[in-house]
């Protein structure tokens, strides 16, 4: 009795904390945070729980750690004619690659292994997603643009071809659809919007429809090559008033943006599905010149469309938040004072922002600017509002798509043979012996 009195009241000894007492998925978190395949594969090697939980294959699909690790080799520039100080660079846009590292030869991303445009017309940068370019040629007067997907790691490409419909259709703009995380050269999908006259209708009212290009492997029996429209876009598509003069507007949250200048309307295609709406942006936003705003994405779980607008002196940052009737405002978020902000940047003038300021380019959580006066290149992260000048798509003035090798490492979980009469290494976990 006074033993069992004695052992009830000895306190237990706790014991101390380790990494083994990290739940699996919060180590599945962290192991999606991970920036480098080299760590990934580390942290798999070190036990067998880590191995099973950095898997890429298990017994059922949501186990899977579904993680893509990319390292960007440099920077395509298309080099906007406008900006260029000698006449004789202004005829046409230059790409341009600017390699990441001193150790990588530029020489082996040119371009120069695409064939020949029709009629001898140069090849274009429109778009660009992981290692994959989208190059287009001019379009001739009521004729689809040539359309040609390559990969310069790999001198590889491949030709669009329009469908019979759109032969004869102006060419509004065309896209990566960015909602694969992955992309290759037999796996990849396009969205372009295209206008013709509305029959019938006066007025400069046009009939704007959305396009999907889907390319798949051959052994993947669920899709199919070439164009389709979408079940869920709007029947036939809409009308718009204009929309010969739209320009491109930029990109948010799965949304590709156009504007009208004349009446300060916008709309904007889905990618991968087309579905097409038309809208108009309140008045206190600004003007809807291609220089003054544009739509950007960034790294945000939101879900919130996001415009950047230069009003006079100020940058701002306005952001889409819908109400539970179904309207919706712009809010703004963040403003910048752009001559006190770029006051201690190297090569600053005392005569700058005498205008208002132009964007040159936007990407990902960016915005690249230049004052009205001389061309000025100065980038703002919209995420601190930092601005800096020495970063690598600040070196010319145009519009900037980053080069990536995105890699998958597999890494599976049992690395014996099967012994349960199975060909192979065992991809699922499992109690081999």
């Amino acid at each position: 009795m006074e033993k069992e009195t004695l052992r009830q009241r000895t306190p237990a000894t706790k014991l101390p904390t380790t990494v083994n007492d990290v739940p699996d998925h919060i180590l599945k978190l962290i192991f999606r945070r991970l920036d480098s395949h080299v760590s990934f594969l580390r942290a798999a090697a070190v036990c067998t729980r880590w191995r099973r939980i950095a898997s890429t294959r298990g017994t059922k699909y949501r186990d899977w750690n579904h993680h893509h690790f990319f390292t960007i080799l440099g920077h395509y520039h298309v080099v906007d004619p406008s900006f260029s100080p000698s006449p004789a660079q202004r005829r046409r846009r230059r790409v341009v690659f600017v390699p990441a590292s001193p150790s990588i030869d530029a020489r082996h991303f040119t371009l120069d292994f695409l064939p020949s445009g029709r009629g001898g017309r140069p090849w274009e940068l429109v778009d660009g997603c992981g290692s994959l370019l989208l190059v287009t040629a001019n379009q001739q007067r009521g004729c689809f643009p040539d359309l040609v997907v390559c990969e310069p790691s790999s001198r590889r490409y491949i030709r669009i071809k329009p469908a019979e419909d759109m032969r004869y259709s102006h060419c509004l703009g065309v896209f990566f659809d960015g909602r694969y995380s992955v992309m290759s050269m037999s796996s990849f999908s396009l969205t372009c919007v295209v206008s013709e006259r509305a029959a019938g209708i006066a007025g400069g009212v046009s009939f704007v429809t959305a396009r999907v290009y889907t390319h798949k492997p051959p052994w993947c029996r669920r899709w199919r090559h070439g164009w389709s429209t979408s079940r869920h876009a709007m029947p036939g598509g809409i009308h718009i008033r204009g929309a010969e003069s739209a320009h491109y507007a930029g990109r948010s949250k799965g949304y590709i943006f156009w504007a009208i200048e004349d009446d300060g309307s916008v709309f904007a295609a889905r990618e991968g599905t087309g579905a097409l709406s038309h809208f108009r942006l309140p008045e206190n936003r600004g003007s809807c010149h291609r220089s003054t705003f544009r739509f950007i994405d960034d790294d945000g779980a939101d879900n919130l469309v996001r415009v950047v607008s230069l009003i006079g002196d100020d940058l701002r940052v306005f952001v889409q938040k819908e109400h539970n009737n179904g309207g919706s405002d712009w809010v703004l978020v963040r403003s910048l004072h752009l001559p006190e902000a770029t006051l201690e940047l190297q090569g600053y003038k005392e005569c700058f922002f005498s205008r208002t300021a132009k964007i040159v380019a936007a990407g990902k959580g960016y915005v690249v600017l230049t004052q009205a006066e001389e061309t000025w290149l100065f980038s703002i992260e919209l995420g601190t509002m930092q601005v800096e000048r020495e970063h690598i798509r600040n070196r010319l003035a145009g519009e900037v798509y980053p080069y990536e090798l995105r890699l998958q490492p597999k890494v599976r979980v049992c690395v014996s043979y099967c012994k349960r009469g199975r060909d192979g290494p065992c991809y699922d976990f499992c109690k081999c012996k």
